[in-house]
């Protein structure tokens, strides 16, 4: 078998995209990467399913997209049941962020139903299978061989496994990164994977176990796993890779810690910047002061704006942000309900995004009424100018998830100068310097999720440290309630959590920071790649 000696052309391989579709952290982190990669002097394709984005005027002419007119493919799956289901699959073809980007759409009714549903993760099984049909009809068709394959979760998983054993076939070694953002536990019969339905062949191939190569059947390693998909593909894969050290670890915890000489780190990293939230404060106030910016937002403003949403800012002094999906992991309720342990000037904007649970939109709407005047709870999405000048204008940002693999939000609220308060779980420990360990490089805090009181005092706490940063108005520093925060004072009286997040963030989490990791994934990925093409048949 022939591996390639060096990555210039990479495929990238994803659901989400931000500037194309995207529910959040997925799709931004993805978009970095691409644009990490482009800046390097990489040749980047990102292949997605159209998720009807081909039907909006606004995204055609955005992304350019045009129709390949010299690709479509009709065929069918077999079924269970044993019966036929016919597709046929186009794709249009576009550019974003200086990469080529292949949307996969349907030609027929039955077809577009799934691959065309807007809403992304709507006949998500169904989507992925066409998918990987899609992109198997596509290098068929085209005799595409890249350089590497990077896949991000299992819905595109599938689709790298494929991809990967059928180049295997026709004598290429191409490596294979698996990207695990999100452990999904979605688990089917082989059939699902199989030629029959997602397209995988049933054929001996290489995987790796343990410390070498060995071949095996596709179907032996899916069923070994039960099946399981995030585990089928981290072993089919070359490199596993997630988020953060803390999720790599919970994951060979449950896939075996025997996979990790072949598991790398790619911390999520931002391209948000002060000067630009600067900007977007002055658009829509006439100011940048933080101070100022705030009033306005808390006297005017956010009880103002036309998106779905419930509650109200009453006697507001100081402004506390969350964001995230409307889901119990990312801990909405928490942040509403540390209203209690706070005082009543401390008000919260909750900026969620509806993912379609009901039960649990109903009981954040009953904790914000019970709080009216300190809570607005969006039920909509906002504009991401919007979300940054919340956060710029915000005294502190919280992240109480119960369950969180690494956190863009943390890094892109510092970005801005906000500091952070998180949840000690998963990776949101790595994203910031807890000033309670750190008391002239902090950047926010660390807290126990289960311990309302400390989580209230805590947030109030650097409120008020930022208030003073913002107005010199040394008398509100008597407000100070933590232990940790009056000693603070006395060691370090002029610190500044703002300019101290700016700083971590820029070391840190920039373009430029994953441009080096990711040159060194897909260096691990090659040399297992070319080990993988050493052995014999």
């Amino acid at each position: 078998m022939i591996a390639p000696q060096t990555i210039r052309n990479i495929w990238m391989l994803t659901f989400e995209y931000d500037g194309v579709a995207s529910l959040g952290g997925l799709g931004r982190a993805v978009a970095l990467y691409v644009k990490a990669l482009v800046k390097k002097g990489y040749n980047v394709t990102i292949f997605m399913p159209s998720h009807g984005r081909h039907l909006s005027s606004e995204h055609r002419s955005r992304l350019n997209l045009k129709n390949v007119d010299d690709f479509g493919i009709c065929s069918y799956r077999l079924g269970m049941d044993g019966n036929r289901y016919w597709y046929c699959l186009g794709a249009e073809i576009g550019s974003i962020d200086g990469a080529k980007l292949v949307l996969f759409k349907g030609l027929d009714i039955s077809t577009g139903r799934i691959i065309d549903s807007w809403h992304i993760y709507s006949w998500a099984e169904e989507k992925a299978s066409l998918f990987s049909r899609a992109l198997l009809h596509w290098v068929e068709h085209y005799n595409e061989v890249p350089d590497i394959i990077h896949a991000n979760d299992w819905t595109s998983g599938i689709a790298g496994s494929l991809l990967k054993i059928f180049f295997e076939l026709r004598g290429y070694a191409i490596p294979f990164v698996y990207s695990i953002h999100l452990l999904s536990w979605k688990s089917f019969p082989w059939h699902y994977a199989s030629s029959e339905w997602c397209g995988i062949p049933n054929v001996l191939h290489r995987v790796w176990r343990y410390n070498r190569h060995e071949l095996d059947y596709p179907r032996v390693v899916w069923d070994s796993v039960k099946g399981n998909i995030d585990n089928f593909v981290s072993l089919e894969s070359d490199v596993l890779a997630s988020n953060s050290w803390s999720y790599i670890n919970e994951i060979l915890n449950y896939f075996g810690r025997w996979l990790e000489p072949k598991t790398f780190v790619i911390h999520n990293v931002t391209d948000w910047s002060i000067e630009e939230a600067k900007d977007i404060a002055y658009r829509y106030t006439g100011e940048y002061r933080r101070n100022i910016v705030r009033m306005k937002l808390l006297r005017e403003f956010i009880n103002g704006l036309p998106y779905r949403k419930t509650g109200s800012m009453g006697n507001c002094r100081f402004l506390v942000t969350v964001a995230g999906r409307i889901t119990p992991s990312k801990g909405l309720d928490i942040a509403i309900r540390i209203l209690d342990y706070m005082s009543n000037d401390i008000c919260i904007a909750v900026l969620g995004i509806p993912i379609g649970d009901t039960g649990y939109e109903e009981y954040l709407i009953r904790l914000a009424n019970e709080r009216y005047g300190r809570v607005v709870l969006f039920l909509e999405p906002v504009p991401q100018e919007l979300l940054k000048l919340f956060i710029y204008a915000s005294n502190a940002f919280i992240v109480p998830s119960r369950y969180e693999p690494f956190g863009m939000v943390s890094i892109e609220s510092q970005a801005l100068g906000t500091p952070v308060i998180v949840a000690n779980v998963g990776g949101l420990p790595e994203t910031v310097i807890d000033i309670g360990w750190d008391r002239y490089n902090g950047t926010g805090a660390i807290v126990p999720i289960d311990d309302l009181y400390r989580y209230g005092e805590t947030v109030e706490d650097i409120a008020i440290l930022t208030e003073y940063i913002d107005t010199k108005d040394g008398s509100i520093l008597s407000r100070i309630r933590s232990s940790w925060a009056k000693e603070l004072l006395q060691i370090n009286p002029n610190i500044d959590l703002r300019s101290n997040c700016i700083r971590w963030i820029d070391s840190k989490f920039r373009l430029n920071n994953i441009a080096e990791l990711l040159a060194s994934c897909y260096e691990k990925s090659r040399i297992f790649a070319y080990y993988r093409a050493l052995t014999p048949p």
